[in-house]
């Protein structure tokens, strides 16, 4: 069974994330996506809801998306978040035949030559990169011709590779960010069209981004 992997610190989850996980799911032809909350991010700020937090709004927002699921490994330890070693443990677990797709925004595969090791992921997953129709792609090197020496010209859904090739594909996201959201919060403004209500409820039950 193929297996892939959306992270984000999802602080807090929002439509958009549900929806591009959708998607994604459906373009790899796959039973199985599953979502992986950053535990200690590396690149960004910390964030503001705790981890259990998270991973609880996470379980409310894809409560009825049966082809998602949750990753806990990263939340489940207080080291930093590297990919790199997220990667590993996931590959050693499953072996070295299964297919295994890690999932990226274009904004984050622009910052990847920044990344810990980042040269050796493919040597454990493809990389899969989500734009916007239009998006522009990497052009600087040495992030460009690493790009070039490993994208593949076939379709994400017919990778029969476990591991080694990067895809791009153009998906419809939603203009939602979590960023959004906590702005609002604090604003004191509604955000009843960017979360599922349960998750609503939760952000003010348990007064986060005030």
């Amino acid at each position: 069974m193929t297996i892939a992997l959306f992270g984000g610190t999802f602080d807090p989850v929002h439509f958009g994330h549900v929806e591009i996980a959708t998607q994604l799911a459906e373009h790899l032809k796959i039973e199985n996506l599953r979502l992986m909350p950053c535990g200690v991010p590396v690149h960004r700020e910390q964030p503001i809801a705790n981890a259990n937090q998270r991973l609880e709004m996470l379980g409310m927002a894809i409560t009825d998306r049966p082809q998602l699921a949750i990753e806990r490994r990263e939340v489940e330890q207080s080291e930093p978040s590297y990919s790199i070693d997220s990667l590993r443990r996931i590959r050693a677990d499953i072996g070295p035949e299964q297919t295994l797709f890690m999932c990226l925004g274009m904004d984050a595969l622009e910052q990847l030559q920044h990344w810990h090791q980042w040269r050796q992921l493919l040597d454990y997953c493809h990389i899969v990169a989500v734009a916007r129709p239009g998006a522009q792609r990497p052009t600087k090197p040495p992030l460009k011709l690493w790009i070039e020496q490993h994208q593949s010209q076939q379709s994400a859904a017919d990778e029969s590779r476990p591991s080694g090739h990067l895809h791009f594909c153009s998906l419809n996201l939603l203009d939602i960010s979590s960023t959004q959201i906590r702005q609002r919060l604090k604003q004191r403004r509604s955000i009843d069209t960017l979360t599922p209500d349960a998750v609503i409820d939760y952000i003010h039950r348990h007064h986060l981004y005030e």
